[in-house]
């Protein structure tokens, strides 16, 4: 069902983690728009690209930290009384061989990725329920990845972490009543040429057992960086703000796939899944037999 809020230029933004990447084409093109922009980062002096206007609240923000959330939001709507659209873009790749992944980087992964993404949303629910006029509801984006539906060797605990946020996402949406018109779109990029692949990927020193050049994961990390096929980031966002603005005229999809090649892997995927359901459908439904 298409939404029947309006969104124009005092539509509030609420973005994490628009200090490089996806977050700063995000706050860009919803400033150039006219419309109002909380953009947050770790660092707030990354968000100096931004005037010091009426229309910007630039606000420091770790998403690990419950109280850094809290506040952000208060200074928000200390601001500009109402949020509308909160996108949930900070995150960073966490890339290695699985057995040589520390459990604290592993959990930093899920800390930031899903975790934050989680109380950013909790705090969303409350202002688009409690804060905004009734009716008014709001949107969140949550920027997962072409790898929070399939996989690559090397990436287990991100793709743990996208994989939780896309099912906690896709429950959460069943769960809100309609009257709050309250609605989510799972953003999945898939290669995009920002520094996601560089400054922030964190990669420990390979495993022994691992490490041979025939391996699945020695083969990609040799051609992880960036790609000619790879999406340009203001490219993505204007596709994003559109598909948000628009939304009146066309109810926001449940995932949002980007870039070119996104397209064939997931198909690729879904046909797979498909062709090994039909094959063991057999085998499935002896298990309902007494």
């Amino acid at each position: 069902m298409a939404s029947s809020a309006s969104f124009d230029e005092q539509t509030v933004w609420f973005v994490t983690g628009c200090s490089s990447g996806l977050g700063k084409a995000f706050a860009q093109i919803v400033y150039n728009a006219g419309h109002r922009i909380v953009a947050t980062a770790r660092d707030i002096t990354s968000l100096a690209y931004l005037p010091d206007c009426s229309t910007v609240l630039k606000i420091k923000l770790d998403v690990t930290s419950q109280q850094d959330i809290e506040t952000a939001f208060a200074e928000a709507l200390a601001k500009f009384n109402e949020i509308h659209v909160v996108i949930n873009n900070a995150g960073y790749g966490l890339m290695g061989d699985m057995e040589a992944i520390a459990e604290s980087d592993a959990r930093l992964q899920l800390e930031t990725n899903f975790w934050g993404p989680v109380h950013v949303t909790q705090q969303a629910l409350k202002v688009f329920r409690e804060i905004n006029p009734k009716g008014r509801g709001g949107t969140v984006v949550q920027v997962s990845s072409v790898g929070g539906f399939l996989t690559a060797p090397g990436h287990s605990f991100y793709h743990a972490s996208k994989f939780a946020l896309e099912g906690f996402t896709k429950s959460v949406a069943k769960e809100v009543h309609p009257e709050w018109n309250i609605n989510f779109l799972i953003l999945s990029p898939g290669g995009v040429h920002t520094n996601f692949a560089e400054s922030s990927l964190l990669s420990p020193p390979r495993h022994a057992a691992y490490d041979l050049p025939e391996g699945a994961f020695s083969q990609l990390a040799a051609c992880i960086h960036s790609q000619p096929t790879w999406s340009d980031p203001n490219s993505c966002a204007r596709v994003l703000f559109d598909c948000v603005v628009r939304q009146n005229e066309r109810s926001l999809p449940t995932r949002l796939l980007m870039g070119s090649e996104t397209v064939p892997y997931v198909k690729d995927e879904i046909k797979h899944m498909l062709e090994e359901v039909e094959d063991w459908k057999i085998e499935t439904s002896k298990c309902s037999e007494p």
